[in-house]
């Protein structure tokens, strides 16, 4: 297990507001709370791309949240293919859909204000299929 850190994130809250795995070898960080490249390395040695996600379809948080507007990367996976996403989040969605992603808009904003978005409202699930190790190259 390896510990990341976010300079740029002082108070750090929601990590998928930050740092985003979408599928193996793929993960999207906000651009303004960059992972700094000595620890961008372990990832790039293991074959790992990291983009900047796209810029958030809003700039201030719904009434009463008090989250990042960078909610917009806090998504659910639902396979290595599909991802939800916020459905006003025209930004993100486009990115998702030119990195190849089929993606499902859930409307979601309202729920912000109880402290989170998409991922933060799930929990974990089981998954068939064998055991992988992202992270071979130590």
């Amino acid at each position: 297990m390896r510990a990341v850190n976010f300079p740029g994130d002082p108070y750090p809250i929601h990590i998928d507001a930050t740092f985003t795995p979408i599928r193996p070898g793929l993960i999207i960080n906000n651009p303004e709370r960059r992972l700094p490249d000595e620890q961008r390395e372990y990832f790039h040695k293991n074959d790992w791309e990291i983009v900047d996600a796209a810029r958030p379809a809003h700039n201030q948080p719904p009434a009463l949240c008090y989250s990042s507007v960078w909610l917009s990367m806090n998504v659910l996976m639902v396979d290595e293919k599909t991802v939800c996403c916020e459905a006003s989040e025209v930004n993100q969605m486009e990115q998702f859909d030119k990195m190849g992603l089929e993606v499902l808009p859930i409307p979601f904003r309202d729920a912000y204000a109880f402290g989170g978005a998409l991922h933060c409202a799930t929990t974990d699930v089981f998954r068939e299929g064998d055991f992988t190790d992202y992270f071979p190259k130590q």
